[in-house]
């Protein structure tokens, strides 16, 4: 506001003449209340405003008449909306004013613009360089420099969003999954579809050659790691196919998941299932994250290959997704087969005090056994000493 602001100077003045803040607060209130203060404070408020008023029509009638609010912009800014909002400053509450930009031929926007052929021009014509540079080519050409600069920037966002709504996707899909885990929904048939899911690919995994011949002892090594299962001996006994090895062993483990609901227990197990797949769930889906953010901060690069970012990023961060997923169901499989009751769960001790040892514990006032039951806080009642009395070792301690 030119001149000043009325109701900001009233409040200042009752600053100063002591008024306490939560007064201040109720100064320009009006709803009905009977506290006398209150009352006070708003007829004080009122007085000062007029008279504050009074003041600013002067002043602003003054600056009125001398143009109003000058804005002198030192730049052009790469968005065209900034300067805009600076011009508007020259015009507020309806009063005059004015605005007036300058640019120098080294400025970063200049720069894009190409400055550097401008100043070499001048530089050859020996112009002085405190000499203005008016013209309505240069002040059109800016403006196309700050068009160019919002486009570009304007693209970037564009891809931004689009690398945001290839995570969103994601995040739903294990968003979804999170949440019927924490509605404490049973998730048993999800379980035993993982561990099918992991059953087939891990014989699949081992196919060797055209003839699709199973490398048999790194099968039965993988699923001794993984299922806790020992397929050694059927294995070499029968040269089955693989689809006949996965539903041997879908077979066994299963059978092996039943022995571990009659030990655990069903609702325990079910609770069991809950906590270890979110467990995987987070700490896989945190370093996915991770990932795909080191992911798009250099897959700009393959633009020098001809292949658009976006595209890339989309087809990348799935083949990462999906081998997330599959990480999962392998974490949460070998997880479940490999849990054991534990039944023993007593603190042992591990170091026993002797009565030797009770013997040679006493307390500091000398002599009395502290008690090995009961805990209790050992208090100093001897008086305390000054910084210039006698000490115990009849000296004197000075400082």
């Amino acid at each position: 506001m030119l001149g000043g602001n009325s109701e900001y100077l009233a409040r200042e003045e009752m600053r100063k003449n002591k008024f306490s803040d939560e007064l201040i607060e109720e100064a320009d209130t009006y709803y009905e209340t009977e506290d006398k203060d209150i009352l006070n404070v708003r007829e004080e408020f009122k007085k000062l405003v007029k008279k504050y008023e009074a003041q600013i029509k002067e002043e602003k009638e003054k600056v009125i008449a001398t143009g109003g609010l000058k804005i002198i912009g030192t730049e052009r800014h790469e968005s065209r909306r900034i300067d805009n909002q600076l011009r508007g400053r020259a015009g507020r509450q309806g009063d005059n004013g004015e605005s007036k930009f300058y640019i120098g031929l080294d400025d970063n926007l200049m720069k894009i613009f190409g400055g550097d052929a401008i100043t070499r021009v001048f530089n050859t014509l020996g112009a002085d360089e405190n000499m203005p540079i008016e013209s309505r080519i240069i002040s059109n050409a800016v403006e196309n420099a700050q068009k160019k600069v919002e486009g570009r920037n304007f693209s970037i966002r564009k891809n931004v969003l689009k690398y945001d709504d290839v995570i969103n996707v994601q995040r739903g899909i294990i968003y979804k999954q999170r949440r019927q885990v924490l509605d404490g929904e049973n998730i048993h048939d999800t379980i035993m579809s993982t561990v099918e899911f992991v059953s087939d690919n891990i014989v699949n995994m081992f196919i060797e050659g055209e003839d699709s011949k199973v490398n048999m002892e790194s099968l039965s090594t993988e699923i001794t790691n993984l299922f806790g299962i020992d397929m050694s001996d059927y294995i070499k006994e029968h040269q089955n196919s693989p689809e006949e090895i996965s539903n041997e062993l879908k077979s066994q483990a299963m059978e092996v998941y039943s022995k571990k609901e009659a030990e655990i227990g069903i609702d325990e197990l079910r609770e069991l299932e809950r906590v270890v797949m979110l467990k995987v769930v987070d700490e896989k889906w945190m370093n996915h994250i991770d990932s795909m953010d080191e992911l798009k901060n250099g897959i700009g690069l393959r633009a020098y290959g001809q292949k658009d970012p976006v595209i890339q990023y989309q087809l990348e961060g799935y083949d990462m997704f999906e081998e997330m997923i599959n990480d999962i169901k392998y974490d949460v499989t070998k997880i479940l087969m490999h849990i054991r009751e534990q039944n023993d769960t007593t603190r042992q001790e591990t170091v026993k005090i002797t009565g030797a040892a009770l013997e040679a514990l006493h307390s500091v006032d000398g002599g009395a056994k502290i008690g090995t039951n009961v805990d209790r806080t050992i208090k100093n009642d001897s008086p305390k000493i000054g910084r210039n009395d006698s000490c115990a070792c009849r000296k004197w301690k000075k400082i």
